[in-house]
């Protein structure tokens, strides 16, 4: 099949670090679609960058945007179960989101042709009916006319309209009630009217204030400042409605938000609305867009936060390995623990994680921008070897697994190598020849005395005493690529026991784990059970008054957390006023993450809550502020005062 080139090796420009050593694994997913895992040694680190790179003039090619459970109001979902229900064969997650609350992402979304969010002033990357791919700003205007009145439309599927009126769509979910929004529910007047489309004449079918509720079909929003200009509609009135955007949106195939732009003609870009400005300089794991000079398209997701494997970017950093791929023009995406690359791994019928996202598990996020092949299925025509290439100790006996495919990549499934599925490398490297399922492939063993670097990670945790753990060891040699060590790995703790090579037994202790192979050793402390320690925390007041304009009432505080915490708890004094509680933490790359302890204080005076920490808050972490919210549950605009104490805070481990 015809896929993109990648080069064999890369030097991006300063400031990105020198490399000093790197190896590069490569593969096609899919007629006009291949993917590649770079491994570099620099000055500063290792660092691991995963792309895949797509030639958007191949006919079987299409890009889609996709949003959380197809809802702008979600729960979130991860990337590679997005890609599996809508099957992707690669993708990659898009825009900055509501982390946590409502998980819709913050910038514009275009899907099908249709506008799901209007934009922002952050960048876009939009791919045109015409298959090009550009990085720009999107703008959106429009209006509304009923009765003699005009009145502003300045959003699509933003809740509570801010400004002027916001048109809603099934693709919204649902609403919250919000005080002071009148809500009109609309039918088209013109029988050939298209869903996906916004503008056109309308009929009010109902008009009333705003009530929890989920939007069924076409709705217009009208917030305060809407209804400062002109009296909402009645019940039978006609409304016009007008909406542009800049691209047209008839030539807007799909669209996702994100930000910074990195690169612009071939240079390092100032985005002057860069989100997050100040992590501009600090190392994350990121992910990102580019545009070759050729055309094709590239997803980049670099990892980071792990010092052993990958120690992230800098944006100007990042902006600086597009460069050093060749792009003309690049943006990133929600980066940190969101970044997330996946693609179809020939053989696999489905996309999976390439990257190693910097929770330890997928995210759940907003939305991403994904990649299809329309190409049809046919017969056999190539056996992949897995794992490949391989590289192992002498004498390391590799398992490996036989798949078929054909010419487009698609997965026909397992076979075998006649004597086991097994292949027992030598003391030199070689290539081999194997064959299966009548077809021939040859396999590049490449053996090396020992390793540079080993890490290790278990199944679980955080075990209970008694449990059992599965450690897994990755092995690396000195240009970073994976090493098979066969039974060259020694494990050992010092309390509890293993009962087979990386299967471990949980004493009623916190144990160290220990592995060993030629050239390398690797240690992770396993905190086993839980205990309680109570927090060096003062009794305080909040007081608060929501009758005005004020929406969030704090009471900071600066306490950090010890160990790995799991649950934080804190006893609140009601005044049965219907506010919402939050407490609100920063981990330990500086991320803010507020998490409810009340929905509604609707109880008098003490009364004890607790929240289960997401396993993905990365500690150490600290308590910053414990604070009221007026609209968690239902607006209150109340006023009155909040008192906590007692503060503490379940721990992994039994010291």
């Amino acid at each position: 099949m015809t896929v993109p080139a990648l080069p064999a090796t890369i030097a991006p420009p300063p400031p990105f670090p020198l490399v000093v050593a790197q190896s590069r694994t490569t593969e096609a997913v899919a007629p006009g679609i291949r993917r590649a895992t770079y491994r570099l040694m620099t000055s500063q680190g290792p660092l691991v960058v995963n792309v895949v790179a797509i030639d958007p003039r191949e006919p079987t090619v299409r890009f889609e945007s996709v949003v959380a459970r197809d809802r702008m109001i979600s729960s979130g979902e991860t990337i590679s179960s997005m890609a599996q229900r809508t099957n992707a064969v690669a993708g990659i997650n898009a825009d900055y989101f509501d982390i946590g609350n409502t998980n819709q992402p913050l910038g514009a979304v275009v899907k099908g042709g249709a506008l799901l969010r209007t934009p922002s002033k952050r960048i876009v990357m939009d791919v045109r009916t015409d298959r090009s791919v550009r990085f720009e700003n999107v703008t959106f205007g429009g209006s509304l006319a009923y009765g003699g009145a005009t009145v502003p439309l300045t959003s699509v599927n933003e809740w509570p309209p801010q400004g002027g009126a916001s048109f809603l769509t099934p693709a919204y979910g649902t609403l919250k009630a919000a005080p002071g929004v009148m809500l009109a529910e609309l039918v088209a007047a013109d029988p050939v009217h298209l869903p996906a489309e916004i503008a056109g004449t309308y009929r009010v079918a109902s008009i009333a204030q705003s009530a929890a509720q989920t939007v069924q079909g076409p709705m217009l929003a009208f917030g305060p400042a809407a209804l400062a200009v002109a009296p909402p509609p009645s019940v039978g009135d006609s409304v016009t409605i007008a909406a542009t955007t800049a691209p047209p949106l008839e030539s807007l195939a799909a669209a996702v938000g994100g930000g910074p732009l990195l690169v612009a003609g071939g240079e390092p870009a100032d985005d002057p609305n860069a989100p997050a400005p100040e992590e501009t300089d600090v190392r994350f794991p990121v992910a990102g867009a580019g545009r070759m000079a050729d055309g094709d398209i590239v997803l980049v997701t670099v990892d980071g936060r792990e010092a052993a494997l990958s120690i992230g970017v800098t944006r100007p950093e990042f902006a600086a390995l597009f460069l050093g791929f060749g792009a003309t023009d690049a943006m990133a995406f929600d980066s940190g623990g969101s970044a997330t690359l996946v693609a179809r791994v020939l053989g696999d019928g489905a996309a999976s994680v390439l990257n190693a996202p910097s929770d330890g598990e997928e995210r759940a996020v907003g939305d991403g921008l994904f990649v299809y092949s329309d190409a049809p299925l046919g017969p056999p025509a190539q056996l992949v070897v897995r794992p490949a290439p391989i590289v192992a100790l002498p004498h390391a006996a590799v398992p490996v697994r036989l798949l078929l495919v054909d010419a487009a990549g698609h997965a026909l499934g397992l076979t075998h190598l006649a004597g086991g599925d097994v292949l027992i490398a030598g003391t030199a490297s070689e290539e081999r020849t194997v064959r299966a399922g009548g077809i021939v492939a040859d396999v590049a063993i490449d053996v090396v005395p020992r390793i540079a670097r080993l890490a290790i990670a278990p199944d679980i945790r955080n075990p209970d005493p008694g449990a059992t753990i599965v450690f897994t060891a990755s092995a690396f040699d000195a240009r970073g690529r994976p090493v098979e060590l066969g039974d060259a790995l020694r494990w050992s703790a010092d309390r509890g026991a293993f009962s087979k090579p990386g299967t471990y037994r949980a004493v009623r202790r916190d144990a160290r784990i220990v592995a060993r192979a030629p050239g390398a050793q690797a240690e992770f402390d396993l905190p086993v059970g839980r205990h309680d320690e109570a927090l060096p925390f003062i009794e305080r007041s909040l007081a608060y008054d929501f009758s005005g304009g004020e929406r969030a009432a704090y009471a900071d505080a600066d306490i950090l957390l010890p160990g790995v915490p799991q649950t934080f708890g804190v006893e609140i004094f009601g005044d049965r006023s219907g506010v919402g509680v939050r407490a609100a933490f920063v981990n330990r790359f500086g991320e803010r993450r507020a998490l409810t302890l009340a929905k509604s204080v609707d109880w008098s005076g003490w009364e004890a809550r607790a929240i289960r920490l997401p396993d993905d808050l990365n500690p150490p972490v600290r308590l910053v502020a414990l604070y009221a919210v007026d609209s968690l549950a239902t607006a209150t605009h109340a006023a009155g005062t909040l008192a906590f104490r007692n503060a503490t805070v379940i721990v992994a481990g039994t010291p």
